[in-house]
């Protein structure tokens, strides 16, 4: 049981080794590069056609050797006996075993000599998707470690990370331009001469500088929420004033409009208790008047008439009469100085222009509130 698994782990190691790099199975009609480097037929024609199309000069999928302008694609008949040997020792004729049971309408596996298997993944060295096998076996290759992969069906993406000019992975980055260029670029293109790194090392670069401006914005953030929390405590300190000061101001004209309501009650009163009290003296004095004025009138029709008696001695007596009544009374004519409230314009003036000084301090107080 033993030797069946040391010959069975047997059989897998030479399997890695009689394996296409690309397709990751034995080799079928196994062509050399000028390189060394040994490829299905099939494959490395496929391979050189993807780089022709994308105007890339061509290179070797492994080693990316540039193999000039003219290919001449070696049979290696060494290689071809000893796969032809391996598989009839292992009876694996499974290289055209088809898959299309459970074909799903993805994009295939570059790989897959018989029916394709859907790709999982694409690897931009290699230029090809591979399916889930496939994939297994590329990443089982310390050379492929460092491959990138990219999920297949991202198109776009993939011509984004390929140079445009020649067909190569953008693997490095010029500092002076900010652009990202192959490796080509940096050696014999536009960017030759200029400060180049890798991408792990601009990424890195831009770590640090994202650090930074997270640190930034975290600072900006916390200053802007101090800024907010101090408009917020203005705000309600405004709010807080503007409440007080409205409710002094309002109290303030309340008690001046109740004060000046009650003055002129006072006033007013005033000047119609003198103006009823001076018209009853004048009412009185015109009544005694008007009485003095008819005794008067008695008095003077008696002594006319005095002037037709004709016995003397009655005439005497009467006139003394007369004279006596008339001594008795009083026929003097009163004079009354009625006292008329009249209002100095001077200062009522003078009053006017201290309410107009008060009003104008006050809308002064609150503009200089305002301003601050």
């Amino acid at each position: 049981m033993a030797k069946a698994k040391e010959e069975s782990g047997g059989a897998a190691s030479l399997e890695d080794e009689l394996s296409c790099p690309i397709c990751l199975c034995v080799y079928r009609n196994p062509v050399s590069l000028s390189c060394g480097h040994s490829f299905c037929k099939q494959c490395i024609q496929k391979a050189l056609g993807a780089q022709q199309q994308s105007k890339a000069p061509y290179s070797c999928p492994m080693c990316k050797l540039q193999l000039g302008p003219i290919l001449e694609l070696q049979k290696n008949f060494q290689l071809c006996s000893i796969v032809e040997a391996f598989l009839a020792t292992t009876s694996k004729g499974q290289q055209g075993k088809g898959s299309a049971e459970g074909k799903k309408e993805a994009v295939p596996c570059d790989f897959c000599l018989g029916w394709p298997e859907p790709a999982v993944k694409t690897c931009l060295i290699c230029n090809a998707s591979l399916c889930q096998a496939h994939l297994n076996k590329h990443n089982a290759k310390a050379s492929q470690q460092e491959h990138v992969l990219v999920e297949v069906g991202t198109g776009s993406v993939v011509e984004e990370r390929m140079c445009l000019e020649h067909g190569r992975l953008l693997e490095c980055y010029c500092q002076d331009e900010g652009q990202y260029i192959c490796v080509l670029c940096s050696i014999a293109g536009c960017h030759k001469g200029h400060s180049i790194i890798t991408l792990k090392e601009a990424h890195d670069k831009q770590l640090g500088e994202l650090s930074d401006i997270v640190t930034w914005l975290q600072e900006r953030k916390s200053a802007l929420a101090t800024a907010l929390e101090k408009l917020q405590k203005s705000e309600n300190q405004l709010k807080t004033n503007t409440k007080t000061v409205t409710s002094q101001l309002q109290k303030l004209f309340e008690e001046m409009k109740t004060e000046l309501i009650q003055k002129e009650k006072k006033i007013l009163s005033d000047i119609q208790s003198n103006e009823k009290k001076q018209l009853a003296d004048i009412t009185k004095a015109q009544k005694e008047t008007e009485e003095r004025r008819d005794e008067a009138a008695q008095h003077l029709q008696s002594l006319q008439k005095m002037r037709e008696q004709p016995d003397t001695f009655i005439f005497f007596k009467e006139f003394k009469l007369a004279m006596d009544r008339i001594e008795s009374q009083n026929f003097g004519v009163s004079g009354m100085d009625v006292v008329v409230v009249q209002l100095d314009q001077a200062r009522i003036d003078h009053y006017r222009r201290l309410t107009r000084d008060f009003v104008s301090r006050l809308g002064s107080l609150l503009q200089d509130v305002h301003s601050e």
